[in-house]
């Protein structure tokens, strides 16, 4: 089998969503030290994942709206960029997938308690927003994270949570109560997900290093579908210390396979980007007049390459 099978594969199974993909590519060419690009260099750079221009074009002005994605008018052609506000978001996201699922009662953790301070509603949007940042639910009421994530919420006043900074062994003792309101943990679908992971990517893991095994272009596909794919699976996971999880936990063998392929294939993915980017555009056509009017309707500008 070679690259090419796989990455096909990978993209019919996944599916990926344009407009994340979109993020992901936009966030990828900023890493590279290409934080614009000319609308001609984005849809060529997602052509190859299986996306047609006019749906590019829609995808972007959706982006637009939603103040992900910002375009600006240069005479006839439009310069597109991720806002800041996005930009930070999405390279907060990026560090965090980076520190490895692995968390022990061997290190400090932050702990957050509702002790009854809040409603209920304002306690489920709190606690949807402290899981968007790998906070953990060790039962009903208390969230912890370990103290060594040092981005994003860190303090639990301003939402109405009780704060306790604990080592390991008080957290792991506390955990042991019969008080201590202990839920069941359903990881099946996190497992589910990190194994399908592993049998999608782990053919392409075996291929680094391997002499003209992936193009440029398909190692930028690569490291795009590994990223989206990983994301995919930390978002399902309940990242709970691994005392509290079953032996064989494959969430450890998802991250070394991601960060082998998404490192393994960065210097041709770069290449890829910076080729299509830094070259003169091979510009597509412009938007139909009716089809500029009305978009210009609906964000105030239009796009043509």
């Amino acid at each position: 089998m070679t690259s090419e099978f796989y990455i096909s594969a990978c993209l019919r199974q996944a599916k990926p969503r344009l407009s994340t993909m979109l993020k992901l590519m936009f966030s990828e060419a900023q890493a590279f030290g290409q934080k614009t690009q000319w609308l001609g260099s984005v849809i060529a750079l997602m052509e190859p994942l299986g996306f047609q221009e006019r749906t590019i074009r829609t995808a972007l002005f959706r982006l637009a709206e939603h103040k992900m994605i910002q375009i600006e008018r240069h005479g006839r052609r439009s310069l597109c960029m991720l806002t800041p506000p996005a930009a930070e978001a999405i390279l907060s996201a990026r560090q965090r997938i980076n520190i490895p699922s692995s968390r022990s009662f061997n290190e400090d953790w932050i702990m957050l308690v509702n002790s009854g301070g809040i409603s209920a509603a304002r306690y489920a949007t709190t606690r949807k927003q402290l899981l968007d940042l790998d906070y953990c639910i060790l039962a009903p009421n208390v969230l912890a994270r370990p103290a060594s994530y040092t981005r994003g919420m860190q303090t639990g006043e301003d939402h109405g949570l009780a704060l306790f900074e604990v080592s390991g062994t008080q957290l792991a003792a506390a955990v042991r109560q019969p008080l201590f309101g202990k839920m069941e943990w359903d990881l099946d679908l996190a497992s589910e997900l990190y194994n399908e992971f592993l049998r999608r990517f782990e053919p392409l893991r075996q291929m680094l290093g391997q002499r003209g095994a992936f193009t440029d272009e398909q190692a930028y596909m690569a490291r795009l579908l590994v990223s989206h794919g990983y994301q995919h699976c930390r978002r399902a996971d309940q990242l709970l210390p691994q005392e509290l999880l079953p032996e064989n936990w494959p969430a450890m063998q998802a991250y070394q396979t991601y960060v082998a392929l998404y490192a393994g294939c960065a210097a041709q993915a770069r290449r890829h980007i910076l080729k299509i980017t830094e070259a003169p555009a091979a510009e597509p056509a412009d938007v139909p007049a009716p089809a500029r009017r009305h978009l210009a309707r609906r964000a105030g500008t239009y796009m043509t390459a």
